[in-house]
């Protein structure tokens, strides 16, 4: 008898190789350092994947290492650079499967970062905000015409990428068209509402309100759910999973849990390593990468403070909500809600867009015939053809850059 081999379990490692940018995005978190030019050494990365790799071989269930470069602009540095340190991770992790993708700003691609991008990574991300004009260089002047021109030259060259739009004020009255987009061109994209910035006032004109970004995402709900095109939507097709979980009799349960599975360390520039939840804080820092491993990062102080955090905003928000074990919480257990007008629990915001995403979706479903008895088979179809096969190039769309 045949034992079929364990599905390897993911771990992403969001590499911050260089902050320097040649784009000035109005809402980016990274803004006070887009003119550093401090870069990742071979040497450095080299330390970094000794300890993922040490770390990991230790295991005794099966892993594949993600690593999602990130920046500044990452495509920046000599492709060379890249060559080279995708050799090294062959030599150092042997065994382990390890994935590459990269999120970029597209304004910076000839035939030697076409190449990269379509032979050196595995997936590829594209920031485009299609409306706004918040995405500018540093004469302030819209990048997006270039980075159209350059997205057709990654599709006659037959380089499968994603797309990222950034949720602003700016671009929310645009949602329609923004999934047309996608749609024409057969894309998939996450959809990220505005985030936290680098200083106070950043997003001074263009913030958004849960209210708003739940809007957004229920008319991109229905945009999909209408369309023939088989997009995968950050995180709307998630949510969609997680409501036919909900709705089937005899699905197992699903719980999130940071502590039995760290799915996310942010890499900072000089090696300082994170959760997502609290990158850059340094009272949330696990420690450096370069100079320690990876399992002494992982059981120290910061970590368990981490941790603990992560617990507190899921017992808050998830507990007593009807879909949790359907929806395992990772949202709330990996990110800390920034909206405003989020209802909140002493410190802790409670989770808002999610909750209001999933009754949208399950009244949907409802609606559309897509759950009940008599519709089964819809619903089987709808499972099996548009949300059982992940797309490997939204691995790079976590952030924006």
């Amino acid at each position: 008898m045949q034992v079929k081999p364990a599905t390897p379990r993911a771990v992403q490692f969001i590499i911050k190789v260089s902050k320097f940018c040649n784009l000035r995005c109005s809402y980016c978190y990274e803004y006070p350092e887009l003119g550093d030019k401090t870069t990742m050494t071979h040497e450095q990365l080299d330390r970094m994947y000794e300890h993922i790799a040490d770390y990991y071989a230790s295991l005794d269930e099966p892993t594949t290492v993600k690593f999602i470069w990130h920046g500044g602009e990452p495509l920046l540095p000599d492709p060379e650079v890249y060559w080279t340190t995708f050799a090294r991770q062959r030599e150092i992790f042997g065994p382990i499967r390890v994935e590459n993708t990269v999120q970029t700003n597209l304004t910076v691609l000839d035939d030697e970062r076409l190449r990269l991008l379509k032979e050196g990574f595995h997936g590829v991300g594209v920031s485009l905000d299609l409306f706004g004009g918040l995405r500018v260089n540093l004469a302030g002047k819209d990048s997006q015409d270039r980075v159209l021109a350059n997205i057709d030259r990654l599709r006659k060259a037959g380089v499968k990428f994603g797309g990222i739009t950034v949720l602003s004020r700016k671009n929310a009255g645009h949602i329609k068209s923004i999934f047309r987009f996608y749609e024409r061109l057969g894309v998939s994209f996450r959809l990220l509402p505005l985030f936290a910035g680098a200083y106070p006032d950043q997003h001074a004109g263009y913030e958004i309100t849960a209210k708003e970004t739940l809007e957004a995402f229920c008319t991109i709900v229905d945009l999909w759910l209408q369309s023939d095109k088989n997009l995968t939507i950050a995180p709307v097709t998630d949510h969609v999973r997680s409501v036919i979980r909900y709705l089937t009799p005899g699905m197992p349960s699903s719980f999130y849990s940071r502590r039995a599975w760290e799915t996310a360390v942010v890499v900072n520039t000089r090696g300082e390593a994170y959760a997502d939840a609290e990158a850059y804080d340094p009272d949330h820092s696990y420690g450096n990468i370069f100079t320690t491993p990876l399992r002494e990062l992982f059981a120290s102080a910061n970590r368990e403070k981490s941790l603990r955090a992560s617990e507190l905003r899921m017992a808050a928000s998830c507990t007593k909500c009807p879909y949790f074990g359907a929806c395992s919480g990772y949202t709330k257990g990996e990110y800390v809600e920034t909206f405003a007008d989020s209802p909140r629990v002493g410190d802790i915001l409670l989770c808002t867009v999610e909750r209001g995403l999933l009754q949208h979706i399950e009244k949907r479903l409802r609606e559309t015939g897509l759950y009940g008895d008599p519709a089964r088979a819809d619903l089987d179809r709808l499972r099996a053809e548009r949300l059982t096969t992940e797309d490997p190039t939204l691995q790079a769309l976590s952030f924006a850059g």
